[in-house]
């Protein structure tokens, strides 16, 4: 497998979500959403916290393909709190000797405003490739949860695994750079990492102080996940990684693991966002 930037052949597709604190209510002021991308009414649970908007992701083409090159841009204003996530997980295609899928997001997240970026783990099928880029920029008193989970599946179970994965996430503070997280793998040398395992993933914790030891005690308890944590005080960032036995166990980590943090946050467990 080649390194460097992936090269698509497909028309770049760009969306474009703008959340906006209103009266202490959060409102989803601007959109653009062209097809593939699609999103459901937000909506808002009392107290969970106050005012906050949860808005769900929805794609009209039924997964990632091999010359898609999407963005998404999520853009939070001052004292703004939205948690968005997805109706379900994005299968990556087989890529069928295309180049493979470009998916681009960016978070921007102003003074004082929370985000929830929870998207549920794409699904890697035998044959994809996927170049998936996760950028932030937070200002000073913003806060991010943010999560990042694959797993793979073969559904012909003849051992094809997916080409490749190249991850870039990356977060930057009122000072510049606070993190860069990168990475290229095949699918043989993901099996022969994870030690056989088909899922992993990692959720970030920005200007959340205190939240990753409840994340890891909480996904500690959880039956078929092996979890890491790194924490970073000087610069207010947590990371927690895990592998998982399957798509069951590596949902539940990430469900627990937001759960740990809010509590640690608020005082309070969330509602749970229903898939």
């Amino acid at each position: 497998m080649k390194s460097g930037a992936a090269i698509s052949l497909g028309r770049p597709v760009r969306a474009r979500l703008t959340f906006r604190d209103v009266a202490g209510r959060t409102h989803l002021m601007g959109q653009l959403t062209p097809h593939p991308f699609h999103i459901t009414r937000p909506f808002r649970h009392p107290g969970d916290p106050q005012g906050m908007a949860t808005l769900y992701l929805q794609s009209s083409s039924g997964g990632l393909y091999g010359d898609d090159d999407l963005g998404l841009s999520i853009s939070l204003e001052p004292g703004a709190a939205a948690h968005v996530t997805t109706q379900a997980s994005s299968v990556v295609h087989d890529a069928r000797g295309r180049p493979g899928a470009v998916q681009d997001v960016q978070l921007d997240v102003r003074d004082g405003a929370l985000l929830e970026y929870l998207p549920d783990p794409a699904i890697l099928m035998s044959g994809s490739r996927l170049d998936n880029r996760v950028s932030a920029r937070l200002e000073q008193g913003a806060r991010l949860l943010m999560a990042d989970a694959q797993l793979i599946h073969d559904p012909d179970g003849d051992g094809r695994a997916f080409d490749y994965l190249r991850s870039s996430v990356s977060i930057a503070g009122p000072g510049g750079p606070l993190m860069l997280d990168r990475f290229a793998l095949s699918g043989g040398a993901w099996l022969t990492r994870t030690g056989g395992a088909r899922c992993a993933g990692m959720i970030v914790a920005a200007g959340l102080p205190e939240t990753g030891g409840p994340m890891a005690t909480a996904i500690a308890a959880e039956p078929g996940v092996y979890a890491g944590l790194s924490e970073f005080p000087d610069r207010d960032i947590s990371i927690l990684r895990f592998i998982a036995t399957d798509g069951v166990a590596l949902g539940r980590a990430l469900v627990t693991a937001w759960r740990a943090a809010r509590q640690s946050l608020t005082g309070a467990a969330p509602h749970a966002r229903r898939k």
